[in-house]
């Protein structure tokens, strides 16, 4: 019979082709993991790897083993999940991904509260790239993501529940000369730097035709803006300091606002808003920990929607 953990050690290491980074990777010493190897071609009786100054490369058995192993690791974390979760919420694990926006708006208020009240729960969390959060919730390492669905919706093996959208708004500090104009139209507006989060497909093309700044992702078709960040908070920092242009949806800029170190902007448009909610797999059962996230979730965005009509918005 085939030791998985030694099947795991010998698809880290096709990984990375480096038996010092393979190591690292499995929190072993080389030596360790050197021996684990010789361990598995000695039960097998064949040699998985050759080994050269160029590196590592797996022999045709290698490949073989490689290639029928993914599945046996596949099924054995699944098979580890299910018993996990037959174990209930207390002692389980959740793996959640959320995408910027919600990270920000709702994402992190929930998981401290579920941990407040499960305090044995692991929870972990990948905030980021929309794209490589789909990918994650497909090959199963996370149980689901809170994310722009659009991104999810024409998948068939994935169900994509809304949540309610948040109208987005331009932003600026301020005394940005931009504050001066009365109305200021699209152009004005991108006549300044602009600094966000790469944008979805669904708002792309509209949001290029107008702004005509930055790019459109000729593999995605995801617009790519002129200062592309990852957070909402390195947004504000780059805005803060210079005559930038960003766009979020104004809870999140609302402490700045209050503060007088912020505006928004007068422009609006029907695509304008949030469009993310909950993404996981149709054929894959929720745990109770991922049922007790999404109904924290739900609580906190119930509660940002209350709290919408209060948001302070300043224009001068």
């Amino acid at each position: 019979m085939i030791d998985l953990k030694l099947l795991r050690h010998a698809s880290t290491l096709a990984r990375y082709r480096n038996f010092a980074r393979a190591a690292e990777a499995l929190d072993l010493s080389q030596p360790a993991l050197s021996r684990s190897i010789a361990g598995l071609e000695a039960a097998l009786g064949v040699q998985l790897f050759n080994r050269s100054r160029q590196g590592i490369e797996p022999t045709a058995f290698g490949e073989r083993l490689l290639t029928r192993g993914a599945e046996l690791l596949v099924n054995a974390a699944e098979l580890e999940r299910e018993l996990k979760l037959m174990q209930g919420l207390e002692t389980g694990v959740l793996r959640a991904g959320a995408g910027t926006y919600p990270a920000d708006l709702s994402v992190g208020a929930a998981l401290g509260r579920l941990a407040v009240r499960h305090p044995q729960l692991h929870i972990e969390l990948i905030s980021g790239d929309f794209r490589a959060i789909v990918q994650d919730v497909l090959h199963m390492r996370l149980d689901l993501a809170v994310m722009e669905i659009s991104v999810a919706e024409l998948d068939p093996r994935l169900h994509a529940e809304p949540l309610p959208p948040h109208t987005a708004a331009f932003y600026c500090r301020v005394g940005h000369p931009l504050l001066q104009e009365a109305t200021p139209d699209i152009a004005q507006v991108f006549a300044f730097p602009f600094a966000c989060t790469k944008l979805p497909v669904r708002v792309a093309k509209a949001f290029y035709r107008l702004a005509r700044v930055g790019r459109i992702d000729p593999d995605s078709g995801d617009y790519l803006p002129p200062i592309k960040v990852d957070t909402v908070a390195l947004a504000k920092a780059i805005v803060l300091t210079s005559d930038a242009i960003a766009l979020a949806p104004p809870a999140l800029i609302a402490d700045e606002v209050r503060a007088g170190q912020l505006a928004t902007l007068p422009f609006s448009a029907p695509w304008l808003h949030t469009n993310y909610g909950f993404v996981y797999l149709k054929d894959r059962s929720l745990s109770p920990a991922a049922q007790a996230f999404i109904a924290e979730v739900r609580a906190v965005e119930a509660e940002i929607s209350d709290r919408g009509q209060r948001v302070p918005v300043r224009t001068a």
